[in-house]
């Protein structure tokens, strides 16, 4: 704002204030910005100058500033003009609520026993042990849906893990057509860790899935199908995605297992964000930043290397992939998931959940003059954006072929991508023997 003292009080002379407003229109571009003018009566002496009220504020310089204005004999006005900005239309917001509103907030859950409703749910053989496993209200009909896999036709003239195997794949169909009543979004559903290394292994068994769901009456549209970032099954992804099936890579913990997803075409591609930097926290003499010192040398990085890939997958996707959207993972913290404000998806932990719930923004704070400025209006800063994802000078890497994505694996991705899938394995191997022991039981 500004104002102009339009003289010198009298020695032992009264100063009478009376606002005023009255309302302008100002043209800023295209759009119409109210004004607020007061317009403030001072009793004194006046001297001549012309006031600088019209210069104070540059964005209100066409509203029509009474300056010099003779209202009564020997009075002059002196003018203050302050833009005015209408009450926010936008309600008030804590960081999760702020954080929600540009980017796709997914529970690190399991969806049965999420707070929250989930959009989306994933049926995996680790859900399936979660539901054998547990006794409380409301597990029964996904219990059943397992049970209900022993029976299936199909799965009954087979032997040995081939019926296994079968009856596997029917229980995720079960309990994934249950799932996908319950959610507005796509079921994910996990392909067998064993057959990582086999494309075209895994790009049957999709199908197998697919048929299965099909059968149950759940459209191609409402699934998406997880492989994990080998290369084998991201090529199995492409093949899949040719054929109109959606599919998520995972287990990403390397640039180039999701520069190769994308180029594959593939839906979704899920970096890990805290498990990459726990790698690298163990590893110290691995360079963080390319461009920047080795840890051993004394020097200490700030580089999050599990926000930059996420965030580095972000704008190369944006940019040249546009169609591959990024799901972060492990977001151990508040700070990883405000780093990535503005990602298609961020997977977030109970914990976090509620450290972001109690944090307030001023999105929607209204003072009873102005509302929050523009820099506010989010409540929160947004981090990553496709506009600025596409002005970037990230570079376009060429076709990847099997030799480089094995070389630029590194030690990193290479470490916890055979962690990883051992951990699927593992998954797969507990829940079977239920499997087995009720076939066994049927024979």
């Amino acid at each position: 704002t500004g104002f102009w003292q339009t003289g010198a009080e009298p020695p032992g002379g009264t100063r009478l204030s009376v606002l005023l407003t009255s309302c302008c229109t100002h043209r800023w571009g295209a759009a119409e910005l109210p004004c607020l003018i007061y317009i403030s009566f001072v009793f004194g002496y006046v001297t001549d100058r012309r006031s600088p009220v019209a210069m104070a504020l540059p964005s209100c310089k066409s509203c029509p500033v009474f300056t010099q204005r003779r209202l009564v004999a020997g009075r002059r006005t002196a003018v203050m003009v302050q833009c005015y900005q209408a009450p926010s239309t936008v309600t008030a917001a804590n960081e999760l609520q702020s954080l929600a509103r540009i980017s796709n907030v997914v529970p690190d859950t399991i969806m049965l026993e999420s707070p929250v409703q989930p959009k989306a749910a994933t049926v995996s053989s680790l859900l399936l042990s979660w539901i054998l496993a547990n006794e409380q209200l409301g597990i029964k009909p996904y219990q059943n849906a397992i049970s209900a896999s022993l029976n299936y036709e199909r799965c009954s003239v087979q032997n040995g893990d081939a019926k296994l195997s079968c009856v596997l794949d029917k229980a995720l169909a079960n309990v994934g057509a249950l799932l996908a009543t319950e959610v507005s979004g796509r079921v994910c559903t996990e392909i067998d860790p064993r057959l990582a290394n086999d494309k075209d292994a895994m790009v049957d068994k999709a199908k197998v899935l697919l048929g299965l769901y099909q059968e149950m009456g759940v459209p191609k549209d409402k699934l998406i199908f997880r492989v994990p970032a080998t290369w084998a099954g991201i090529q199995a992804a492409s093949a899949l995605e040719k054929d109109g099936v959606a599919t998520q890579a995972f287990h990403i913990y390397s640039y180039i297992q999701g520069v190769a997803a994308a180029q594959a075409g593939i839906s979704v591609i899920q970096p890990n964000v805290g498990r990459t930097r726990d790698w690298y926290n163990k590893n110290p003499g691995v360079i963080r930043n390319p461009h920047g010192p080795r840890e051993d040398t004394g020097f200490s990085s700030n580089i999050d290397p599990g926000q930059r890939l996420a965030s580095q997958l972000y704008t190369y996707c944006k940019k040249f992939h546009p169609k591959t959207q990024i799901m972060a993972s492990g977001l151990r913290n508040k700070g990883d998931a405000l780093a990535l404000a503005g990602c298609d998806y961020l997977i977030i932990t109970a914990k976090v959940i509620a450290d972001l719930e109690a944090s307030p923004t001023l999105q929607g704070y209204n003072s009873g003059f102005s509302a929050a400025g523009p820099a506010e209006d989010e409540g929160i800063d947004r981090i990553l954006s496709a506009e600025v994802a596409k002005a970037s000078d990230i570079e376009n890497k060429g076709s990847v072929t099997e030799a480089q994505f094995n070389e630029e694996l590194g030690p990193c991705g290479k470490e916890l991508l055979d962690q990883g899938l051992k951990g699927l394995v593992r998954d797969v191997e507990t829940v079977l023997p239920f499997f087995k022991a009720r076939a066994t039981g049927m024979e």
